[in-house]
């Protein structure tokens, strides 16, 4: 059944009338409140402006045709994308998909009793013909980020979601701590397509959480290519711009993003 049918709206009102709307980026309860007060002023100032796109030159794109986000990986847009990840929050990553649908694609949102519902965006499709998340790493979550976070996406652009195009071709290391090299050696090879017929020939727009180096992304997008998609486009919440790329004598810290 599909996520924004009416019965399952309707489920999630009845829920909500337990446990109220809380915030993705602080957990603050919301109820009915479009945005939280608290974190509207923070997230403005971690905007990425004047665009959204990604730089090569601070960024590894391999054969994406680009990249874009609209946040920097800083503060509470940081502390909403881990809460989603690691504090068993789907509903978290639902909502930081609305975010993306309305700063990335421009949908407007608006309230179906307290749930925010991204409304269609003429024409923001062009381009596209189906939305691909990046898939999961591991199953200890129960459930995808990226995969919770393209839900919105695909009612805003009325594209199919194929939550099940990519998949895990092996396990990979923890990309914390490891050089630019060390990071695309770690993911080449780590995404298979599952089924060919489902992207042969189509446009791609791949989503994920968060985007580091573009390693995890242009692994996704070589496998894709591989299986016959014509061009893979990538869009994430956020982003972390570097003045230089990590390299084994400054690699990302332990504290950093988690890529």
């Amino acid at each position: 059944m599909d996520y924004y049918s009416a019965p399952r709206q309707f489920l999630r009102q009845v829920r909500q009338l337990v446990y109220p709307r809380r915030c993705p980026f602080c957990d603050r309860v919301l109820g009915s409140v479009p945005v939280c007060p608290d974190c509207a002023e923070e997230r403005e100032s971690l905007r990425r402006k004047p665009g959204m796109r990604l730089d090569a030159s601070q960024h590894y794109l391999g054969d994406l045709t680009g990249a874009a986000a609209p946040f920097r990986y800083e503060g509470c847009v940081r502390r909403g994308i881990l809460h989603a990840k690691y504090q068993g929050a789907p509903w978290a990553a639902v909502e930081l998909g609305v975010v993306l649908a309305e700063l990335a694609f421009g949908s407007v949102i608006e309230l179906h009793g307290a749930e925010p519902v991204p409304q269609k965006v003429e024409g923001a499709a062009l381009g596209y013909d189906c939305i691909v998340p990046v898939p999961a790493s591991g199953t200890k979550r129960g459930y995808n980020v990226p995969e919770r976070m393209a839900l919105p996406l695909a009612k805003a652009l009325e594209l199919p979601l194929e939550a099940e195009a990519l998949v895990p071709a092996r396990k990979k290391k923890h990309q914390a701590g490891l050089a630019m090299e060390e990071r695309l050696a770690n993911v080449a090879g780590a995404f298979r397509v599952s089924d060919p017929d489902i992207v042969e020939g189509r446009r791609i727009l791949l989503v994920d959480d968060v985007i580091t180096t573009g390693a995890t992304a242009a692994a996704c997008a070589q496998a894709l290519l591989q299986a016959g998609a014509e061009s893979v486009f990538a869009v994430a919440l956020a982003t972390v711009e570097f003045s230089a790329f990590p390299t084994v004598e400054r690699p990302l810290q332990e504290n950093d993003p988690d890529f």
